[in-house]
């Protein structure tokens, strides 16, 4: 029994610490897949204390809906250049980890110690309200930078057999994680109360996050196609042939559409749930974990299925499920209903969540990875710019309602244009020696 016992903790330790497949990766690449393995949990552990509460914490300190609105737009507005900064970097430095470090990795941090301080620093509401705001959009700046970078080392990490997979058991770990971390977060909040509750819950982010940062700085700077130093002609060539990549232009512009629909609704459901169906942070705490659990299924599953049926077909089917979630909030009134929309809303979204990486990669020549990328989440930056501003005025004038009928019909007419391009394959790229096949919003 004691050997059983011995053989089985030891198994659960491999797999806690290697609990993705490594066929066919090298031995830098499974040393760079463990770190960053590392990296994502305390990442998501991170993110888990403040994502769910920041509006709520603007919402704490007196904010109105409008505020949450705009906020949305200038958060999105501070990204909107931001991955074209990122994918020069790497093209003029020839590097990716450094500028995941200090920007994501070290501006993004701080702007969560920041916020935390803001009522302190700012006793008048308005001006600490403001300063979380700017905040936001400077983190945005920053993540932003990260998304080439980190896509560009991530190509040469993770073989494209692997990626569904690998993204699926990453979404899993956070998903797992948000579980455990929400309701700890939730509870800390309303035990300590007011603003200090949102304000602990900050600083916890701020310290957990320092460690990710930490295990990310381990990872080798593994070499790739994008690892020299190109002259600054090499970067203006790589956005030349974007313009006559036929493909990636219409995959871009069926994800503006599908941005827009996105953001019609996504910034007011928490603000929908307090201000309209009267939860407290509790409440919404408690059906964070409960959708939780069930996301840790359905991502897990869709990254197999990535990797057996391919990423266009796991967003296309994604797609077509999806603006069926906004049609089912408009039935919601209790916890329960909730609940029930936000579960299918998980298992719709699983797909096109999943296959986001692999298939920007699958799009994208090795060699201009970091430019697809930047195009990709600039234009889509474009829509979250666009898509908050008519929200916030539909929210104030005919109520949420309005918001989800309009976001069902936009979702559904970008999955049509996703459905057509699929069928006249518009994404199949020949794959070369070393296949290409990264984050969506």
């Amino acid at each position: 029994m004691r050997s059983r016992a011995k053989r089985l903790v030891r198994l659960s330790l491999q797999w806690l610490a290697t609990p993705y497949p490594v066929d066919g990766t090298s031995e830098e690449q499974r040393a760079g897949m463990q770190m960053l393995w590392w990296d994502n949990l305390l990442a998501a552990m991170s993110v888990a204390f403040f994502m769910d509460f920041e509006t709520l914490y603007l919402l704490a300190m007196g904010a109105p809906s409008s505020t949450i609105g705009a906020r949305a737009s200038i958060v999105a507005a501070a990204a909107l250049l931001a991955p074209l900064v990122g994918a020069w970097l790497v093209s003029v430095s020839g590097r990716r980890k450094i500028w995941v470090l200090l920007n994501g990795g070290g501006i993004g941090r701080v702007t969560l110690l920041l916020s935390a301080l803001a009522p302190l620093l700012f006793p008048r509401p308005q001006s600490a309200i403001l300063f979380v705001v700017i905040l936001a959009a400077l983190r945005s700046f920053a993540g932003s930078v990260t998304m080439p970078p980190f896509n560009s080392l991530f190509a040469d990490l993770v073989p494209p057999p692997l990626r569904g997979r690998v993204m699926g058991i990453r979404m899993m770990a956070s998903s797992a994680i948000t579980v455990i971390i929400v309701p700890i977060a939730g509870y800390l909040i309303k035990a300590i109360g007011g603003l200090r509750g949102y304000q602990v819950t900050l600083v916890l982010a701020t310290v957990i996050g320092a460690a990710a940062t930490y295990f990310f700085s381990r990872i080798p700077e593994i070499q790739g196609e994008e690892s020299a130093r190109q002259p600054a002609s090499a970067f203006i060539q790589g956005l030349r042939m974007l313009r006559s990549d036929r493909g990636f232009l219409v995959f871009c512009a069926i994800n503006f559409v599908w941005t827009l629909g996105t953001q019609t609704s996504a910034p007011y459901f928490s603000v929908h749930m307090v201000e309209n169906l009267g939860f407290g942070v509790d409440t919404i705490a408690l059906l964070t974990t409960i959708v939780t659990v069930f996301n840790v299924i359905a991502v897990r599953l869709a990254g197999t299925l990535v990797d057996r049926k391919g990423a266009e077909r796991l967003t296309m089917i994604g797609m077509l499920l999806v603006p069926l979630m906004p049609v089912a909030w408009i039935f919601a009134h209790s916890p329960a209903q909730v609940a029930l929309a936000r579960i299918y809303g998980v298992f719709a979204w699983a797909g096109v969540q999943v296959a986001a990486t692999p298939l920007i990669l699958q799009i994208a020549p090795r060699r201009y990875t970091a430019q697809y990328v930047a195009i990709f989440n600039t234009i889509i930056g474009v829509a979250a710019v666009l898509g908050p501003l008519p929200a916030a005025w539909l929210y104030a004038h005919y109520g949420f309602t309005t918001n989800l009928v309009i976001s069902a019909l936009i979702r559904g007419l970008g999955a049509g244009l996703f459905l057509i391009a699929c069928l006249r394959g518009f994404f199949r790229r020949p794959a070369p020696a070393e296949s290409s096949q990264t984050l969506a919003v």
